[in-house]
């Protein structure tokens, strides 16, 4: 059974690894949080992406515009880098939105964080 194990720890990495479903974001408490929670959240979901349902990508929208609500209470206290950095993780989501082809899914999402800036 030893001789095993490292083979079994292999393929129990490699298969949650491959597991699929929606990213999710962490509300975060401080600005540099805000920053570095959006930046995790967004590259889950574009590495995810492609595996997306219809469910997976309602509540990756839910989480986004989470997202920008919590940037909204905090972007007054970012340096301008945070900011940028925000705006990056913010443009890797919608590049992930725009890889599906998907136009109505693209048009909501703009829609929804219209909302959350205004």
């Amino acid at each position: 059974m030893k001789k095993y194990l490292p083979l079994l720890l292999v393929f129990l990495l490699a298969f949650a690894g491959c597991q699929s479903g929606p990213a999710t974001y962490e509300k975060a408490k401080t600005p540099e949080e805000v920053v570095s929670h959006s930046e995790k959240f967004t590259n889950q979901v574009a590495k995810k992406s492609k595996h997306y349902t219809a469910e997976d990508w309602e509540a990756a929208v839910e989480q986004f515009v989470m997202m920008g609500k919590n940037y909204m209470e905090v972007h007054n206290y970012l340096t301008t880098e945070q900011q940028m950095r925000y705006d990056n993780a913010r443009m890797k989501f919608m590049g992930a939105v725009d890889a599906t082809g998907d136009e109505e899914l693209a048009l909501r999402v703009k829609e929804e964080y219209s909302k959350v800036l205004y």
